[in-house]
Parts: structure tokens; C-alpha cells; sequence
């Protein structure tokens, strides 16, 4: 019969109730408090469309409009810029950390493919609008020749 030593369990109760939280993270709908993340991150957007146009509302606290990059090819919307801490070089301790600094991009495929030429962006308290006109579908007949 093995036996097993009193703390063994309890170093396997605690590998439990980490592995219950950690597990607890990646399913929560909220992320962890504290996040250190040198990748891109992605602004939260809403895309809706109207008769004419596709419209996408993109949300950029604290950007100034000059560090927004906003690119249109076909069907096809980039989003880039970067959000820099407006505390740099302070010393501080963080109890909870939740915006997200750094580089960001978000690419987006449109449902339709849209007039990149008559496109147009607007940025109003953290929000930027872009506004995207349909191409219109033209039918046209085609005159079939003789070869």
C-alpha cells in the first residue's frame, strides 16, 4: 500500500486551485486586472451598413488624429496608430491595468467592396467614423463579336 506524505496532498491542492484560476482567466469575459503586452492590441469597432454606404466606428481614446493611419483597398479597412502613455517616465505602482498602450491594428473585410477614393474618416472625442460609399454594381451588355 503507498502512503502518501501530508504535505504532498497539500502541494497538489495547490497546484489545483492554480490551475482552477488560471483556467478561471481564460474563461472569464473580462481579462485579468494587471495585462504586459508588447504586441499590437485591437480597438473595439462596430461595423453597420446603410443603402448607401458601409460605416465603421472605431473607439481610440486618447489618440490625437494625426497618429491614426486609416488604409482602404477593395473590400479590405486597416486601422493603425499607436497610443502612448501619457505618464511616461513616472514612477508608479499599479493595483489594476486595463488600457492598453502601444502599437494597434485592426484589419477588417468589408462585406462589400467599397469607392476608396470617396471615403471619408472623422475623429470626435475618442471616436473615429468612417464612412465608406458602396460601388454600385453596373450592368452592362456585352456585344459578342465574331471571331
Amino acid at each position: 500500500m503507498v502512503e502518501l506524505r501530508r504535505d504532498w496532498s497539500e502541494v497538489i491542492i495547490t497546484i489545483q486551485q492554480d490551475m482552477e484560476r488560471l483556467l478561471g482567466d481564460f474563461t472569464s469575459r473580462k481579462p485579468p486586472s494587471v495585462r504586459f503586452s508588447p504586441r499590437a492590441w485591437e480597438p473595439n469597432i462596430d461595423v453597420y451598413e446603410t443603402a448607401d454606404e458601409i460605416v465603421v466606428l472605431v473607439e481610440l481614446a486618447g489618440l490625437k488624429q494625426e497618429e491614426i493611419e486609416v488604409v482602404v483597398q477593395g473590400n479590405s479597412l486597416v486601422i493603425r496608430g499607436e497610443r502612448r502613455d501619457i505618464k511616461q517616465g513616472i514612477r508608479r505602482s499599479y493595483y489594476q491595468m486595463e488600457i492598453l498602450w502601444g502599437p494597434f491594428e485592426r484589419g477588417i473585410t468589408l462585406p462589400v467592396v467599397v469607392d476608396a477614393d470617396g471615403t471619408k474618416a472623422y475623429y470626435e472625442a475618442g471616436f473615429l467614423e468612417i464612412v465608406l460609399p458602396k460601388l454600385r454594381e453596373e450592368t452592362r451588355r456585352v456585344e459578342i463579336k465574331l471571331a
